[in-house]
């Protein structure tokens, strides 16, 4: 049996498709109900931040607004945790990427920080309740 080559950018463009009517589904359901997302990042890793470019442009095309909070490098681990709790909390936010690697000058528990995320917000899947 002969190898079949999958498209990457067909699988991505079609995902974004179904995505997108998704969005259009719930919105014209609830006229007042807009998807929202959170990228947090700590520090500001050039890498990284070519990644969250990405992933706003992808957000927007789909029809999710979606915010960049970019903290310090100098945020501990805890005040990194306060965040994300507030995220969780908030009924404006839908869904919390924390852009790895984190960068501050403080140790920091990447394990702990993924499933500081609620499991209904998790979009990257990294939290170990998922």
């Amino acid at each position: 049996m002969a190898a079949k080559v999958i498209s990457g950018t067909e699988v991505a463009r079609s995902i974004e498709n179904d995505l997108r009517q998704q969005v259009s589904e719930m919105r014209r359901l609830s006229a007042s109900f807009q998807p929202r997302m959170a990228i947090v990042q700590v520090g500001g890793r050039e890498d990284s931040n070519v990644y969250i470019r990405m992933k706003l442009k992808a957000a927007e095309n789909i029809g999710i607004l979606a915010e960049h909070i970019k903290l310090p490098r100098d945020c501990t681990q805890p005040e990194l945790l306060t965040k994300l709790a507030a995220l969780n909390d908030s009924p404006l936010v839908h869904g919390i990427i924390v852009q790895m690697p984190v960068d501050s000058i403080h140790s920091m528990d990447a394990h702990l920080i993924t499933d500081a995320v609620s499991p209904q917000k998790d979009i990257d899947g990294y939290n170990d309740h998922d």
